[in-house]
């Protein structure tokens, strides 16, 4: 009877430098490629979105159509000249409004403040904390997410 090694077939082996080498490598490659990408064609942009938005005081219509009462509201005023659907307002990136009907080109929209909520839908109480960025994002016609974003200090505010 022979030996039991003649009836084996011989098969690949990786020593220890090569398998490590290979997950090295396996790890290395997409790291190297996804950094040459970003360094080529950079990070990728939001366009900005051509709209002023104001902080005020204004008349809301009263709950049940009873007049109008003065509250503290967001005015957005589209600047374009085409809809801007899925209009997104966010106030210090906690409180949020959602709209999904479009805001028509040159449209005033008043939005009274205490109707921004968070996520676990707790109220905005205007004067409680000061306001100090607004996020305001909405569809391009180009189909791209177009935003501005007003940053508030005391005395002033400015738009990146």
């Amino acid at each position: 009877m022979g030996s039991d090694a003649a009836g084996v077939a011989p098969t690949l082996r990786l020593s220890p430098r090569a398998l490590t080498t290979l997950l090295l490598l396996t790890c290395l490659i997409p790291l190297i490629t996804l950094s040459a990408y970003a360094t080529f064609f950079g990070k990728a942009r939001d366009a900005t979105l051509d709209v002023d938005v104001v902080i005020g005081k204004e008349p809301v219509e009263a709950i049940g159509g009873q007049g109008a009462i003065l509250a503290d509201v967001l005015v957005i005023e589209n600047k374009t000249d085409q809809d801007l659907p899925n209009l997104t307002v966010d106030i210090n990136g906690q409180y949020f409004l959602h709209r999904q009907s479009p805001i028509g080109p040159g449209e005033r929209l008043v939005l009274p403040q205490q109707i921004f909520a968070t996520k676990s839908n707790q109220r905005w109480v205007p004067g409680r904390y000061p306001i100090t960025e607004i996020n305001v994002t909405a569809k391009l016609p180009s189909g791209r997410r177009g935003v501005k974003v007003v940053e508030y200090d005391q005395a002033t505010a400015t738009a990146r």
